[in-house]
């Protein structure tokens, strides 16, 4: 798919809105907010009538508590226009989500759904339904900068909803997305109402793990640097991966323990060598990257030589954006491929 036609066509429709849902993260970093700002234009339909569609402000606001479990809260504007009937209502979520992995989250919280609603021929009705609804969303990366998503829930007062879309990274930790949403929720005791309609968004994330300089004395490690053979041969065992935040070549704080591990294994086991290999994601230009891999390795190197391991049972090489683990499509995947490769060579 041509990306030039697809951030055209996802621009437009946030152009057509005049403001710009967001598109479910199913991975995030502790610290991290997620700013959405949009718009969907939804029609309303009860007991075979229908109104005339209306664009609605959209917005939410997430907090990663962990790096498993985040908080959110999201507003849909619920307004439409005079067909058979329209409504004057909105939606409020609260949700508590967990991480499954990289592509799936399940959440579940509070959802209240105003039904206030007025007749062509006179007469007003106001429903108001204060749901408990469970969860499941999924974001699958289609191309480099492009995604996939769904989300979809169930609750009480026989109340369900889904959505699903487009998600295209534009910047560093700027996304815009499109998609349809839909809602089913209870009326009265006989009758259901539902909306449904299109949507465009932008979301803005920040915050999340600060990357702070691993405990290493300023003074040169005697380490030996040289092109890196493939590490898939027979006395090459994968030891672990080291990973950076963005744009940083200081491990991240919660690595500590793995570069602890490393000097213990070098330790232990004193006539091995080790390869390290450093690694970043997609941003930036080539030759910056390379460069930033090649700092990413040094450090790692330092911090075992200032430990007590010889640098000269170290060798280093670095690879920049060539060699990712994951897509860099997503923010998780970026994180992933932001690493230094450690094996050890018996």
């Amino acid at each position: 798919m041509n990306k030039k036609v697809v951030l055209a066509t996802l621009s437009a429709l946030v152009a057509a809105a005049s403001i710009v849902s967001a598109a479910p993260q199913t991975s995030w970093e502790q610290g991290e907010w997620q700013i959405d700002l949009g718009a969907w234009d939804p029609k309303a339909k009860a007991d075979g009538y229908e109104s005339s569609t209306k664009w609605n402000f959209n917005g939410g606001l997430g907090y990663a508590l962990t790096d498993k479990w985040a908080l959110r809260y999201d507003y849909h504007g619920l307004k439409t226009k005079m067909d058979s009937f329209k409504s004057d209502g909105d939606e409020h979520e609260v949700n508590l989500a967990y991480s499954l992995g990289k592509n799936w989250a399940v959440f579940a919280g509070w959802n209240r759904i105003n039904n206030d609603l007025s007749g062509k021929y006179g007469g007003n009705f106001d429903k108001t339904n204060n749901v408990a609804q469970l969860g499941l969303a999924a974001k699958y990366d289609l191309a480099k900068n492009l995604a996939f998503y769904a989300d979809g829930a169930v609750g009480t007062k026989k109340t369900s909803l889904w959505e699903a879309g487009l998600a295209y990274t534009i910047a560093k930790d700027w996304d815009i997305n499109a998609g349809y949403r839909y809602v089913d929720t209870k009326l009265d005791d006989d009758h259901n109402i539902k909306y449904r309609g299109f949507l465009v968004g932008l979301t803005y994330r920040f915050g999340g793990h600060k990357a702070e300089a691993a405990p290493v004395v300023e003074t040169p490690a005697p380490v030996v640097e040289e092109p890196v053979a493939p590490a898939h041969v027979y006395n090459d065992y994968y030891l672990d991966s080291i990973h950076f935040a963005s744009d940083d070549d200081q491990p991240l704080p919660s690595e500590s323990a793995k570069l602890a591990n490393f000097v213990n294994v070098a330790k232990a086991h004193p006539d091995s060598t080790f390869k390290l290999v450093g690694n970043t994601d997609s941003d930036a230009s080539d030759s910056y990257n390379e460069d930033l891999s090649k700092r990413r390795v040094q450090n790692v190197a330092q911090y075992a030589a200032n430990n007590g391991v010889d640098g000269s049972r170290m060798k280093l090489g670095y690879k920049g954006e060539k060699d990712p683990v994951a897509s860099n499509a997503t923010e998780q995947g970026k994180a992933d491929n932001r690493r230094v490769d450690i094996w050890e060579h018996k």
